[in-house]
C-alpha cells in the first residue's frame, strides 16, 4: 500500500514539474523558410533533415539558413613503411542565419574532430570511418538546433 501511495505521488510530481520536451517543433520560436546547402551530400542533407525536424510551421520568426558542409581526413601518423596508421577526421560546418529579408542575423562555425587508428581492413576502417561521421553530424545537427532554440530574436 505504501509503494503505491509513493508512485502517485512521484507520478504527480513529475507530472507538474514543468517538464518540455527540447527538440518538439511545438515549442520552437522560429520557422526555416530555406536551407542553401553548399556542398550537397549525403551528411549535409543528414543534417538539414535534424534541423528541419524541429521547424515549428506557425512561428512568426522566419529565418533561412546557408549551410557549408565540409568534410576532410589527414593523415597525423604514419609507420615505417610509410602507410598511414592514425588519421583524423575533421568535420566543418558554416552557418548564416539569416531572416526572411536577408539580413545576417548570425555567422557561426561548427567544427568537430576525431583521431582514429586505421586497421589493415579497408572495409571495417571505412564502416568505422562513416559511424564517427555520423555522430560527429548528430552533435553539430544539436549545436545548431541548440544554437537557434537560445538566440535572441
Amino acid at each position: 500500500m505504501k509503494s503505491l501511495i509513493l508512485i502517485l505521488i512521484f507520478s504527480s510530481l513529475i507530472i507538474s514539474c514543468g517538464f518540455k520536451p527540447i527538440y518538439s517543433s511545438k515549442n520552437s520560436k522560429y520557422e526555416i523558410i530555406e536551407i542553401t546547402n553548399k556542398n550537397k551530400n549525403k551528411n549535409s542533407f543528414a543534417i538539414e533533415n535534424t534541423v528541419m525536424s524541429v521547424s515549428n510551421d506557425g512561428a512568426i520568426k522566419k529565418v533561412k539558413l546557408e549551410m557549408d558542409y565540409k568534410q576532410t581526413i589527414s593523415t597525423i601518423l604514419k609507420d615505417s613503411k610509410g602507410d598511414p596508421s592514425k588519421n583524423k577526421l575533421i568535420i566543418n560546418v558554416g552557418l548564416t542565419v539569416k531572416n526572411e529579408k536577408n539580413k545576417v542575423l548570425v555567422i557561426k562555425s561548427f567544427r568537430e574532430e576525431f583521431s582514429y587508428e586505421v586497421k589493415g581492413n579497408k572495409f571495417n576502417t571505412s564502416q568505422y570511418v562513416e559511424s564517427i561521421s555520423k555522430n560527429l553530424i548528430n552533435k553539430i545537427s544539436n549545436d545548431i538546433i541548440l544554437l537557434l532554440a537560445t538566440f535572441e530574436w
